[in-house]
């Protein structure tokens, strides 16, 4: 009986972290909302450049907002990136830069509202 009860106990305790390590790693949406898509890629947490908004490019080292709305302003304007060097065709973004973006950044899926004609 003991250890019938002392089973059962061992298989809620872990079913009930189990849930709670599920539910703080997908937060509900509050009041019904959706959440968004999250622009990391699970496996190795790039951001990608054609879904990312200018608050989320911001999140990488060397992006401040004059260079993240820049971003977002071109790929508004010309479609998603094809390629890291398509960084390059934007004002104050060079080689170093590039550069040091390869890190952090992937060139993935674009965004609904901006395909490349």
């Amino acid at each position: 009986m003991k250890k019938s009860l002392a089973l059962s106990l061992s298989l809620f305790l872990t079913l009930a972290f189990l849930v709670f390590l599920v539910f703080s790693l997908f937060p509900v949406p509050e009041n019904g909302a959706v959440l968004p898509d999250r622009v990391w890629q699970a496996e190795d947490a790039r951001i990608d450049l054609n879904r990312a908004s200018a608050e989320e490019l911001q999140e990488i080292s060397g992006i401040g907002p004059v260079l993240s709305e820049a971003i977002v302003a071109w790929r508004e304007e010309n479609g998603p990136f094809v390629r890291e060097e398509d960084l390059l065709q934007i004002p104050g973004i060079g080689e170093k830069t590039v550069a040091a973006l390869r890190g952090s950044v992937i060139i993935g899926g674009s965004n609904e509202d901006s395909g490349r004609g």
